[in-house]
Order: C-alpha cells, then sequence, then structure tokens
C-alpha cells in the first residue's frame, strides 16, 4: 500500500483533481478546502482516494508527515493566477486556499518521499 505522502503526490500530480495543485515551482502545494473536501474528501467505495473523510484528520496527517503551513508570497500568488486563469475555474469568494510546504515533498523530486516520515 502507498503511504500517505506517495497519496498525496500521485493527487497533486493528477490532472484529475482541481481542488490541489503545485505552486511556488513545485515546492509548495496549494488546497482549495471546500472543494477538496467535496472532490477528494467525500469519494466513497473504489474512488476513495485517502483514508479519512474529514478535512482535520487531512490536515492532522499533513503535520505527522512534517508539512507545515506557509502563507501565500509574491511568487506562489503569480503561479497561482496564471493556474486559475489557465483551468479557468476560481475558488469561489468563501473558499480558503491553504498552502503547505514539506522540503521533501517537491514536484520534481518524487525520490524524496522516502524522507516524508510520519513522526
Amino acid at each position: 500500500p502507498l503511504t500517505f505522502p506517495k497519496k498525496l503526490w500521485k493527487i497533486v500530480q493528477s490532472h484529475l483533481f482541481q481542488s490541489i495543485w503545485w505552486v511556488a515551482d513545485g515546492i509548495c502545494v496549494a488546497v482549495d478546502e471546500d472543494a477538496f473536501q467535496k472532490e477528494v474528501l467525500a469519494q466513497r467505495g473504489p474512488c476513495r482516494v485517502l483514508e479519512t473523510d474529514s478535512m482535520k484528520s487531512f490536515l492532522h496527517q499533513l503535520h505527522l508527515h512534517g508539512f507545515i503551513k506557509v502563507q501565500c508570497d509574491s511568487k506562489t500568488s503569480d503561479s497561482l493566477d496564471e493556474f486559475l486563469a489557465e483551468e479557468e475555474a476560481a475558488p469561489s469568494a468563501h473558499s480558503k486556499l491553504l498552502f503547505y510546504h514539506n522540503p521533501n515533498f517537491n514536484r520534481d523530486k518524487p525520490h524524496l518521499l522516502e524522507r516524508c516520515k510520519q513522526r
């Protein structure tokens, strides 16, 4: 079975999910909280992606695996604007964007996932 970091990396890499994506040159992950709950966490049966259906549990897993919440800087904002323009799907005004970073979770370095150990 895949570990949480490997599952998360596959989700972020996948074009099937619009609620989570790479920002800041692939060193940071953005999560549209409302959309992520509906698109990923609400999945049941064979379509289920993660073991949890709770945002609180998902965020707990991120912290357990060394992810830290970061603020959106101008570089991240630029990447986000580009992404949203390309996808033509801006998040709703009341949705909450969360940004997380882990030095071992990188778009271009999947081999580092082995270092994302649970604390």
